[in-house]
């Protein structure tokens, strides 16, 4: 983030399996969030009904790539362009929602669809703000024990995880 996020609103846009969570952080406090329908499980039923594979297959297919070559303009295409309309969409929720209110400075796209290359660069060139995939990891180190790439590759995904977990080292925090 620009500064650390002192002094600066950012958009952290969390594309779950099937609820999207919109936030907007002011020196990294939540000043607004807005939850909605819409998340990968929507792109993996498209691919199951388009190349009919079972949900398991279409995930893993989503996932590992192996798809036939049109499904980038005929499935992967329109969904990223309802992932920036949600984006866009909330926006203007966002701005509308109270007086004083000012465009965020930079959208950290999270959750496992900020995994589809290049996603990030067509909300921001869409959308009119700098985006990039979050890592919700930051300098975290992973254990030994844990498969490190695979941690690495699904680290989008575990932004709820994350913040969960710091929660306990917050000497702030009283839960």
């Amino acid at each position: 983030m620009p500064d650390g996020g002192i002094d600066r609103n950012i958009a952290v846009v969390d594309f779950g399996a099937s609820t999207t969570t919109f936030s907007v952080l002011r020196d990294l406090v939540v000043v607004y969030t807005r939850d909605f329908a819409f998340g990968g499980q929507q792109l993996t039923e498209e691919i199951m009904r388009t190349y009919g594979l079972s949900m398991e297959e279409a995930g893993r297919a989503k996932k590992e790539g192996g798809l036939p070559s049109n499904y980038q303009p005929e499935v992967l295409d329109p969904f990223i362009d309802d992932m920036t309309q949600q984006v866009s969409r909330s926006l203007q929720f966002y701005l509308a929602s109270g007086s004083g209110r000012s465009q965020p400075e930079q959208i950290i796209i999270c959750g496992g669809c900020a995994n589809i290359p290049g996603v990030a660069d067509v909300i921001a060139s869409r959308v009119g703000i700098p985006a990039e995939r979050g890592d919700p990891l930051g300098q975290m180190k992973i254990a030994s024990k844990a498969k490190a790439l695979g941690v690495q590759r699904d680290a989008t995904a575990l932004l709820t995880a994350c913040g969960l977990a710091l929660r306990s080292f917050d000497q702030d925090a009283k839960y």
